[in-house]
């Protein structure tokens, strides 16, 4: 039976592809609808105390891997980990709170969310992967397997995953509720759209001097130790950190051809491509290691312009000019030019049965019998008009023959391939016009670096870390040595160093080593880099402190341009009285017409956001003078020219809109997640694992 087949040959991938789906699907419709084991034992994390265990994010973990393989997409394990425990998290807070509202699903829903007209994506997919037309039919035959001529554990696995589906689809749909109450509790009043519709209709035109800070020398305005630390004080709440921090410096060596490897692999190439020129075929060449050679039939429009001009105007057996791009050589021979079909179209059935069945069923199907009517799904299945493309076929002898047999084939049903258990039946509905084509043999040649080389990049790495062996020493050596120390601040959640491929264990010994220490040399770790690193500096969880550089440096500019602006109050305030005295005592010219809304946050005559200049001005009188004004980034003197209203007026129902994008249940659903953590305890022992 086809689809007992299918269970038993997909039912894993079928868990991992419906359980990852489920997870997304169901988060995402919440936010969107409203929305070393002897550090942590066998708890990877904890959420108000309660256990995230190391078995139960290894299964979760395995599975979205397995999806990822399944779709052929390579991530950073270390990603995929964090991504995982992230999503565990998350529906552990999502669950305590539709606990807390007492939010419960009936069987109705659960039944329409499974099997219904409405069903959920996954179930739907899950049905259709097994070649059934609804979750419906899916349902019963996990349930009633003797009514398909099913054994009762030949559907288990199915059942088990079928069960834990129903588990998702439960939470999803607390969490759909979770939604509509967030969605009907922050909703716009009167007052809030009168509020949004007067940011957004009035609109100023004003004429502008101005005087940047950064015009004046920092020298001439120094910064003491006690303004620095009374100014960060003020304003440490903005430099707020809730993980513990670690500031390295790392080395990454890339591990690439040298030149003598380079030299070597051009050598090669070159005898490559003269025997070529002077054998037929690629087989005199087959047997050289180095090489990857791909022998396919193209149509012109299926490779690269270079290619194509190549194929389309040379000589049967004329090979290429040779490339060179990203440490790989390559050519194109032109085998032979031919014109062929290159697609079909089919009725295609797939019978399950003796012999004696597989004839049965060829034999209704050439007397005239409906096509739907023999593909029922219980001995036979299969889809009409389904258009087949010949160049995606195989070498081998067996896609040779069926090729032949497609492109030989009549108005009949024949048999393509079978065996004493099952049989695949086409017919050949429509041929396409033969195209040219072309035989071509794609010969590349991947240049990576020797043993020799790589071993001497590493002795030169470690002699380097043996004569630094401290973060100072470290850092401050690396030029002239012929190195780039590169600053990065990690915490124990960070999966990688600045996006570098590979690099958790490095995050591991970071967190594990002592301030000013200087790590091994890690590679071979999934990257094409050897890289070490040193721990220059441990800050607390808690606030960034004023040592930081960053922080430093950000306080030192706010204490700075604070004197800057008293200072040029001081020499223009009462200086003149309109603004081209202002503009002349100020040595500036007259920006005019610079255009002002209260909801701006760049002005592009200033090159940057200017706080106190959009809150005035679409306010003020029209033709005042005004400032001048000590601003965030400079001090300026404006015009009022004209006052005017929207022309675009909004409607309630887009004021309500736009109050729920930046205030109200759109805002906090983007944020949800971040707002049920707020005041939860959650322990991260992820880096005691990985």
């Amino acid at each position: 039976m086809a689809v007992l087949e299918k269970i038993r040959s997909k039912s894993v991938l079928l868990l991992v592809v419906i359980g990852v789906a489920l997870l997304a699907f169901i988060i995402g419709d919440f936010l969107n609808s409203g929305r070393s084991f002897f550090g942590a034992g066998t708890t990877v994390a904890k959420v108000d105390g309660k256990k995230i265990s190391i078995t139960d994010f290894q299964r979760r973990y395995e599975e979205y891997n397995q999806r990822l393989q399944a779709s052929n997409q390579k991530v950073d394990g270390a990603v995929v980990q964090n991504q995982v425990l992230e999503d565990m998290v998350t529906e552990q807070l999502l669950e305590e709170e539709a606990e807390a509202l007492g939010i419960d699903v009936t069987d109705a829903e659960i039944t329409e969310a499974m099997t219904g007209a409405g069903a959920v994506p996954a179930v739907v997919q899950m049905a259709r992967q097994l070649g059934l037309e609804t979750p419906a039919q899916l349902h019963d035959l996990v349930f009633n397997p003797g009514k398909y001529g099913a054994r009762d554990e030949d559907v288990a696995m199915v059942r088990a995953q079928w069960m834990e589906m129903e588990q998702n689809v439960i939470n999803q749909l607390k969490y759909q509720k979770i939604g509509v109450l967030l969605a009907g509790a922050i909703q716009a009043n009167d007052l809030d759209k009168e509020a949004i519709a007067a940011d957004m209709s009035t609109a100023s035109t004003i004429d502008l001097v101005n005087v940047p800070y950064s015009s004046l020398d920092n020298k001439d305005f120094p910064v003491s130790d006690e303004e620095l630390k009374a100014r960060y004080e003020k304003e440490k709440g903005q430099f707020k950190t809730d993980d513990e921090i670690r500031k390295i410096h790392y080395i990454a060596v890339n591990i690439a051809p040298s030149q003598a490897d380079l030299a070597e692999a051009q050598t090669l190439f070159n005898r490559v491509d003269s025997t070529l020129r002077v054998t037929a075929g690629v087989e005199s060449v087959r047997n050289i290691s180095e090489l990857t050679i791909s022998q396919r039939t193209v149509r012109a429009k299926d490779v690269d312009a270079a290619t194509r001009e190549f194929i389309t105007s040379a000589a049967d057996g004329a090979v290429s000019t040779p490339r060179f791009r990203s440490d790989e050589h390559s050519l194109v021979k032109l085998l032979s030019k031919k014109m062929d079909v290159d697609s079909v179209n089919v009725n295609m059935i797939q019978v399950q049965g003796a012999k004696a069945v597989q004839d049965s069923v060829l034999n209704l199907l050439n007397s005239g019998k409906p096509f739907a009517e023999v593909a029922d799904n219980k001995v036979a299945g299969g889809q009409e008009n389904m258009w087949m493309n010949l160049m995606q076929m195989g070498a081998d002898n067996k896609s040779v023959e069926a090729k032949a047999k497609l492109l030989a084939a009549g108005s009949d049903y024949f048999v393509i391939d079978s065996n004493d258990n099952a049989a695949l039946i086409y017919k050949v509905n429509e041929k396409k016009a033969p195209k040219q084509m072309y035989e071509i043999a794609e010969v590349s040649c991947k240049v990576y670096p020797s043993d020799e080389t790589i071993e001497n990049l590493r002795a030169d790495l470690q002699k380097y870390i043996a004569a630094n062996n401290t973060a100072k020493l470290f850092v401050d050596n690396a030029i002239s040595s012929g190195y780039q120390a590169l600053e990065a601040e990690i915490t124990a959640e960070s999966p990688q160093i600045n996006g570098i491929e590979a690099t958790r264990k490095e995050v591991q010994w970071a967190f594990g080593a002592e301030k000013g220490s200087v790590s091994p040399i890690y590679d071979k770790e999934g990257n094409d880099k050897m890289i070490a690193v040193s721990l220059d500096e441990i800050i607390p969880a808690g606030y960034m402190p004023l040592t930081d550089a960053s922080v430093r440096s950000a306080i030192e500019s706010k204490v700075r341009n604070d004197k800057k602006g008293e200072k040029l109050l001081a020499d223009y305030k009462g200086k003149a009285s309109d603004l081209a005295g202002y503009a002349k005592v100020m040595n500036v010219p007259v920006d005019t017409a610079v255009a002002i809304t209260f909801s701006q946050d760049f002005i592009p005559v200033l090159r940057n956001m200017e706080s106190k200049l959009t809150a005035e001005a679409p306010y003020a009188k029209q033709g005042s003078l005004n400032g001048p004004v000590k601003g965030d980034q400079g001090v300026f003197v404006y015009q009022v020219v004209k006052n005017e209203k929207s022309s675009t007026q909004m409607t309630p129902e887009q004021l309500a809109q736009r109050y729920s994008m930046s205030l109200g249940s759109s805002a906090v659903s983007r944020m949800a997640v971040e707002i049920l953590k707020e005041n939860k305890d959650i322990v991260n022992n992820l880096i005691d694992f990985y």
